[in-house]
């Protein structure tokens, strides 16, 4: 591979990354958290990419290979540069639940419990669903007991009701896992009606599933207010 190829790709490369931290569709990729990191990363690889082109400048351009009796084909190794384009210009869609569904998030029976924080000041504070099965779950404060809370995801119709369900990743897409809450009415029914992945934000209170030596528990969310809205920029819990 020719120096200005390389020095070119390497420049595509941190270009590209800078490009997605700067229009946010990282997070189709990455946790949030992870900006800082990423922001590093592409500053590092334009830099040397721009450092090894001034280099090549310089010294009167790149050294080239002695001439050995051998054609090279360089047309290839441009080839390695698709990817780069595609990653600039295409953002893919979010996960899928099917994409999760192999490695559902739940809780451990055998997970420690603790007292959780209190829950934010306000008649229905919001809180994550991943954080609503956690607390369900392991919290000894009871801190969701009688409690209003407001939660948003989407909906999963599965055969026993309507589920919400967040997609929740640990560092990245591919370590996707999914979290869930039932959702039933006043009278332990589901009644509702709305198509799969339609994005919620459910008002209720919450009933802990009892505990069952093989099954992790998932709780049941008692409805009382359901509004339609729109998908989040970050679809990731």
């Amino acid at each position: 591979m020719r120096r200005e190829t390389e020095n070119t790709i390497l420049l595509l490369v941190g270009l590209s990354i800078g490009l997605i931290s700067l229009t946010g569709a990282f997070t189709r990729y990455v946790k949030p958290s992870l900006l800082p990191w990423l922001a590093l990363t592409a500053a590092l690889l334009v830099g040397l990419a721009l450092v090894a082109i001034v280099g090549d400048i310089r010294r009167g351009g790149p050294d080239r290979d002695p001439d050995d009796g051998h054609s090279h084909r360089t047309g290839v190794v441009w080839l390695l540069a698709v990817p780069i384009v595609v990653l600039i210009f295409v953002t893919p869609p979010a996960l899928r639940p099917q994409a999760a569904a192999r490695s559902v998030t739940t809780v451990s029976n055998n997970a420690p419990s603790r007292a959780f924080p209190p829950l934010p000041p306000g008649r229905a504070p919001e809180v994550s669903l991943p954080e609503v099965v956690m607390r369900a779950a392991n919290d000894t404060s009871g801190s969701l007991t009688n409690r209003p809370i407001t939660v948003t995801g989407f909906v999963l119709n599965e055969p026993g009701g309507v589920d919400l369900a967040r997609i929740v990743i640990i560092c990245c897409a591919a370590d996707a896992q999914l979290a869930r809450i039932h959702l039933r009415d006043r009278d332990g029914g589901s009644a509702f009606r709305f198509a799969d992945n339609t994005w919620l934000r459910v008002e209720g209170e919450v009933i802990p599933a009892p505990r069952q030596p093989h099954t992790a528990p998932i709780p049941t969310l008692r409805v009382v207010a359901v509004t339609p809205v729109g998908a989040p920029s970050n679809p990731y819990a």
